[in-house]
């Protein structure tokens, strides 16, 4: 029986190192446009942008109102 608590024990670390090497996995691209200054000040323009129209979107549809 022990062995059966064992191997259940060892599933939640499993679970984190396959979250983990996905988040990498879906990020790591990301990094090599920040090689050329050029590419990076496009990506971290776009990507306030982006996270501005989000909060845009989100405020909109849960109709809250700032200030």
């Amino acid at each position: 029986m022990s062995r059966f608590w064992n191997n259940v024990v060892k599933f939640p670390r499993f679970l984190v190192s396959v979250i983990l090497g996905l988040i990498l996995t879906i990020i790591s691209p990301f990094f090599v446009l920040f090689r050329k200054p050029s590419t990076s000040f496009f990506f971290i323009i776009s990507f306030t942008g982006l996270l501005v129209v989000l909060t845009a979107i989100i405020k909109k549809m849960l109709n809250i109102e700032c200030c």
